[in-house]
């Protein structure tokens, strides 16, 4: 997945389980009834039907996972039984998608003292792993990034992955800037300053999945076995609903558990009859590499995203000299701008950042009128249309806080794909269970895709380690009940938020403008408030990690607070309501945070006052 501060992730199924929907063929006679009607309404009658009739789905090409249940009704045609299966084909855990969830998974469960010593684990990828393996880290920047919270490096390096990452192909995000103006006068910023360490890494998905298959490989010997180019032809639930049954070619195979890891359009879901909600937004994220020149003064770790009417623009640092795009924003406006020449394409980027949003929608209508008949908007007409308007426009405040100015784009990195929300009604089917992307689905706009998945893989791991210690069926609902209660509401309210903070930035209602505005401005006044928000999103220091290993490059005079000219200058002083009711929410946080030092302040409180005594507090 992408990050954003955006800090984006963009969600990335395995490759053999995207094409889910090109064919069913279902073999029961109840579901032939269904042949006749709307495609749709098959595809709602075979996930929706839970069932104490079920059917089984095969794939009627043979090459995709369509999956089903183990008997049929009465009636139905003859079905072949499942034959025996040897103890070399049974396994404790499938995982079906070698992706992130997938891998992250297997590494997981490797490092649970018990797992890893009396358990057979089987990973079912239905793509060749060797692009992976062979990924080198040189040339052109992947287009699917994505960002890594500190939260999740820190648990990654303390099961032995992140020292398999290529760290120049890791870049640390220190400070995050959100802003979004829709009004001449008004640029309404949140400004999350630095930490004292990374509050994220943006890292190529590619890099993360190379990691998480050199740890398999170097400790999964005999534990973990990898079948590639295996796609899952069929699935039956077992005898007595005690394992499952995998036709993997003209192999059978069984599990006592399976474990959907197989991205959005997830198979397991399908076969465990699981429903999801959602909707989509109607709205394409267009991705790009950028090519900017070094700053003189700082390197490049800061995230800026800033919202637009039709969605946010994000800048995401790769290195000093490159950095990532993703705008979501109209399908036709992603279509205008994947049309456009490399200079036409550089010339609105960079407007997308800068313009003012008046002048930047006159701009964006004008691409979109031209590209529907064929003739993309050239650099000639874009730079006619901004000094016509930006010369009879108020809308002349400059922004005080912007990314480099782009040089250029790597066109072949340039992609766009339609933005869902979506989250199953449920984690756990008979002998199944889903995480990551089979799981839920997320606006990009918070970065929070990827981790939400590797959060799901690190209770998982954690719950079925507790079960085999305990001596517990592995793929007992019982079991894994406690997963659904951990994992269910944390996504749900992560889900929530981001789809009500999507709505409240792209909305220009006045009223909405003013909250937005103020709020905006009190938040970034409230410090205690920031580092909760950041740690809620997964940037708190964990104590695991070895912090002083981290290639951050960066001196204590580099770590600074964003608008600083240089680093010892003092920082703007905000003044009006906003900054008084800041200061007083503020100093209540302060004084709590410090009760135990009430009797050596309680004099100054009486003297002074609250203000004063709130100062020597945050002295102290």
């Amino acid at each position: 997945m992408r990050g954003s501060t955006s800090i984006l992730a963009l969600p990335k199924a395995s490759s053999s389980s995207c094409s889910i929907a090109r064919s069913i063929r279902l073999i029961s006679r109840e579901t032939r009834s269904l042949h006749s009607s709307k495609s749709s309404s098959l595809l709602r009658s075979s996930t929706s039907s839970r069932s104490n009739t079920p059917t089984i789905l095969k794939n009627g090409y043979g090459s995709i996972r369509y999956h089903g249940h183990s008997t049929s009704p009465a009636g139905a045609e003859p079905i072949d039984p499942i034959p025996d299966i040897g103890i070399e084909n049974t396994y404790d855990i499938v995982i079906i998608g070698g992706a992130n969830a997938g891998l992250a998974l297997a590494c997981a469960l490797l490092a649970q003292p018990t797992i890893s010593t009396t358990t057979k684990i089987l990973l079912l990828e239905g793509s060749s792993l060797d692009k992976t393996r062979q990924w080198t880290g040189e040339g052109n920047w992947e287009n699917r990034i994505s960002s890594l919270t500190w939260e999740n490096i820190s648990w990654l390096d303390s099961i032995g992955v992140w020292k398999h990452i290529k760290d120049d192909r890791s870049c640390p995000v220190e400070e995050m800037v959100i802003w979004a103006n829709p009004s001449p006068s008004s640029f309404p910023t949140i400004h999350f300053p630095p930490l004292g360490h990374p509050m994220a890494r943006m890292t190529e998905n590619m890099n993360l999945q190379r990691a998480l298959l050199r740890r398999i490989e170097e400790v999964g010997k005999g534990i973990v076995d990898i079948k590639e180019g295996a796609r899952v032809n069929e699935m039956r639930l077992g005898e007595g609903e005690r394992w499952v049954g995998l036709k993997v070619g003209d192999e059978w195979l069984k599990g006592s558990l399976v474990v959907g890891a197989d991205g959005p359009n997830s198979p397991v879901r399908l076969f465990s009859g699981i429903e999801t909600y959602g909707r989509a937004y109607q709205t394409h994220a267009v991705v790009a590499t950028l090519k900017h020149s070094p700053s003189p003064l700082y390197p490049n770790t800061t995230a800026f995203q800033r919202f637009l009417p039709t969605g946010p623009i994000a800048f995401l640092p790769l290195n000093e000299e490159n950095s990532t795009m993703v705008w979501s924003t109209l399908p036709q406006h992603a279509k205008a701008l994947k049309n456009l020449s490399k200079e036409s394409l550089t010339q609105l980027v960079n407007a997308g950042y800068q313009l003012p949003e008046s002048i930047l929608t006159i701009l964006t209508d004008q691409m979109i009128k031209q590209d529907k008949i064929g003739k993309p908007i050239t650099v000639f007409e874009i730079n006619e249309i901004i000094n016509l308007n930006y010369v009879n426009s108020n809308d002349n405040v400059d922004q005080p806080i912007l990314p480099p100015n782009i040089n250029s784009i790597e066109m072949s990195s340039v992609a766009s794909f339609p933005l869902k929300l979506s989250h199953a009604k449920e984690y756990l089917g008979k002998r199944t269970v889903l995480v990551g992307d089979s799981a839920h689905t997320i606006h990009p706009l918070a970065g929070q895709g990827l981790n939400q998945g590797l959060s799901d893989v690190i209770c998982l791991s954690k719950i079925l380690e507790n079960s085999k210690k305990l001596g517990g069926d592995l793929g007992s609902k019982t079991n894994l009940i406690d997963y659904s209660r951990e994992r269910y509401f944390k996504n749900h309210l992560i889900l929530s938020t981001t789809d009500k903070l999507n709505y409240i930035f792209k909305s220009r209602n006045f009223l909405i403008n003013l909250i937005r505005s103020n709020g905006l401005e009190i938040i970034n006044e409230l410090t205690p408030i920031k580092k909760f928000l950041m740690n809620g999103a997964g940037a708190a220091v964990t104590s695991t990690f070895d912090q002083t290993r981290q290639p951050d490059g960066l001196s204590k005079s580099q770590r600074r607070e964003f608008g600083r000219s240089t680093p010892e200058s003092p920082l703007p002083n905000i003044q009006g309501w906003q900054k008084t009711a800041a200061s007083s929410v503020e100093n209540w946080f302060t004084l709590k945070s410090v009760i135990g030092m009430a009797g050596g302040i309680a004099g100054g409180l009486i003297r002074e006052g609250v203000k004063k005594a709130t100062g020597s507090l945050q002295k102290k």
